[in-house]
């Protein structure tokens, strides 16, 4: 094909789609156009996911009479005169392209006017062609879009569906909701206000009514700058997590961005406090002179270099660090150091037999899940090279059709000696050897293997809530349980639609004990799995474990005894299905030579 020149409206039309992609771009240049007028309120109104109608309303500066045409043309902006005012941006908006390209892929009407204006401007760019007229108004700017890309039948042909759409612009005003505290919003979804913001409202209370209740009691304010950057905002408490990154929102100078970067130093900072996994949520705000920016890395000005990288990480790591530690309850959490020459963690026994060669105990090394009854032979006599010879990998999953009642320790019982730190019980055994057994994680074992062969014998028995709990959903949550909500049912959940995109939960499988958890059904939502496979039984027992019974409840004998009854029926009483140890096993000559060290 021979080289030629494009025609102004094939190259308009591609610039176009560099600026404008998906419904979603077009409500985020409108409104961020306005955000930077200073308009103190905003209406968002959208048809059909955006595709067929978009309208943004609000109470800014205006657009002049004299220059509301100069406007829509590409490459204007009143917001830089040159290059070198890219490192001087404070307004959202600067390619000055927005408009223009909006103009090119869809219809638009945009009504405005100045306070200086005695009469307001009304354009319409319709079917290529332009209409201009007076009209009475308000100050402040309105702009509808109609038909997007009707004119582009192959772009409109990989627009996503009407929800899919829609969600993505609720994901989108609810960060705005969020980012801009002194600015009052509403959001009409379809012809229904989604929600409504209050400009005087706290942020704490803004976050928590907009996104999730449990939020309001599990919020940290955290406020720390050095000489060039500061950062200020809410972090979510180790109490609170979710199983998505959903609630983490990170604002450079007030404008959204992503970093990865960010995102893991947080984390980092809650990874022994929350379980593996999970995510905190985060409203953080960070400002700096602009010069120490490049925002002029991506037309959707998400992406943001930074000057003085290693400075930002510094802070943010002192600011995350030093708020989580003052706001961790010390009853609940005991952060412990290791000390040189210390007994080592005798809730992993297999570190501990590396550590001492002598040390004659249980080894699950055959496999995670296969029995093996030479192990515990009545003699007694199989010494530690013999059991080395047996070792093979460690398995770290199970096959469904082994989840099943089976004796591994025939000739044993146990006699219950004392229960110690809230956690752990020891016992005495026929054979003279003791047992130490970990509550929490033979109580998740058990629990996870029953549920999983009443699952697969479709036997769940559930159990009623007495009062039962509602959840407000966001519009990506409600998609994501509309999706799975056939699955989700089959896993004993009792789930129905409660109207104004909230859902009532009826009743739950009767292993979670923690019943009227919120936290555990958005968990679920979260999932978005649709087949039984390794990942699944992985998730669930997550679940399981986040609703079993913590450190620091107490247990007594009677439940004790019968925890370790049920512990070995299991196939492997000795290793939890994510390979924590159960039961420790040891005998007189293994202390012994622990104690001669």
């Amino acid at each position: 094909m021979p080289i030629i020149k494009l025609d102004d409206r094939t190259i308009e039309q591609i610039a176009a789609g560099e600026v404008i992609e998906s419904p979603v771009s077009v409500v985020k240049e409108l409104v961020e156009n306005s955000i930077d007028a200073d308009a103190k309120n905003i209406v968002i109104e959208i048809k059909k996911g955006g595709k067929s109608y978009i309208r943004v309303t609000d109470d800014g500066r205006g657009i002049a009479n004299d220059q509301m045409r100069l406007a829509f043309e590409k490459h204007t902006t009143s917001k830089i005169k040159d290059f070198s005012d890219l490192y001087d941006i404070y307004s959202l908006g600067f390619r000055g392209e927005a408009l223009a390209s909006i103009v090119t892929v869809s219809q638009v009407k945009a009504i405005s006017k100045t306070e200086n204006d005695a009469i307001g401007k009304k354009f319409e760019f319709l079917n290529n062609s332009f209409k201009e007229s007076s009209i009475a108004t308000n100050n402040g700017t309105s702009i509808e879009v109609i038909n997007l890309f009707n004119n582009i039948p192959v772009r409109k042909k990989f627009l996503k569906s009407d929800i899919a759409e829609s969600n993505a612009i609720s994901k989108l005003m609810y960060s705005l909701a969020i980012g801009y505290e002194g600015l009052s919003l509403k959001y009409i979804k379809d012809g229904r206000i989604e929600f409504k913001t209050n400009a005087n409202e706290p942020l704490n209370i803004r976050i928590a009514k907009l996104l999730d209740k449990n939020l309001k009691d599990n919020l940290i304010k955290v406020d720390s700058t050095d000489d060039i950057y500061h950062i200020n905002g809410y972090i979510s408490s180790s109490n609170y997590y979710r199983g998505s990154r959903n609630l983490q929102y990170l604002y450079v100078n007030n404008r959204l961005i992503d970093s990865n970067l960010i995102t893991k130093i947080i984390e980092k900072e809650y990874k022994s406090l929350i379980p593996q996994g999970r995510f905190p949520a985060f409203f953080l705000f960070l400002d700096t002179n602009p010069k120490n920016l490049d925002i002029n890395v991506h037309p959707n000005k998400r992406t943001i270099k930074f000057n003085y990288e290693d400075k930002l990480i510094s802070l943010i790591e002192k600011t995350i660090n030093q708020s989580l530690r003052e706001n961790v309850n010390p009853n609940s959490i005991k952060i412990l150091e290791k000390k040189e020459n210390s007994i080592p963690d005798l809730t992993n026994y297999q570190n501990l037999l590396n550590s001492y060669s002598g040390f004659n105990i249980v080894r699950e090394e055959k496999s995670s899940y296969e029995t093996d009854n030479s192990f515990f032979d009545t003699d007694n006599t199989i010494d530690l090279e013999t059991k080395k010879s047996l070792k093979t990998p460690i398995k770290d999953t199970i096959e469904l059709d082994k989840v099943e009642e089976t004796s591994f320790v025939n000739d044993n019982t146990f006699l219950y000696l004392t229960s110690i730190f809230d956690r752990y019980s020891v016992f005495k055994a026929t054979d003279d050897k003791i047992y130490l057994m970990d509550h929490r994680r033979a109580d998740q074992s058990i629990k996870f293997h029953k549920y999983i062969k009443d699952l697969e014998d479709s036997t769940i028995v559930s159990q009623l809530l007495l009062n039962p709990l509602i959840i407000n959903l966001k519009a990506d949550e409600k998609l994501r349980y509309e999706t799975n909500k056939v699955f989700i049912k089959s896993l004993g959940f009792d789930i129905e639609d409660f109207g104004n995109s909230q859902l009532i939960v009826r009743s739950v499988p009767h292993i979670f004990e923690d019943a009227e958890n919120e936290n555990l059904i958005r968990d679920l939502i979260d999932m978005d799995l649709k087949e039984k496979n390794e990942v699944f039984f992985k998730k669930i027992y997550k679940l399981v474990k986040d609703t079993s019974f913590r450190k620091g409840h107490i247990i007594n004998q009677e439940t004790a005894e019968q925890l370790m009854e049920q512990i070995f029926k299991l196939e492997n009483p000795y290793k939890s299905y994510d390979g924590k140890t159960v039961i420790l096993e040891l005998d007189e000559d293994t202390l012994e030579k622990y104690f001669e060290k």
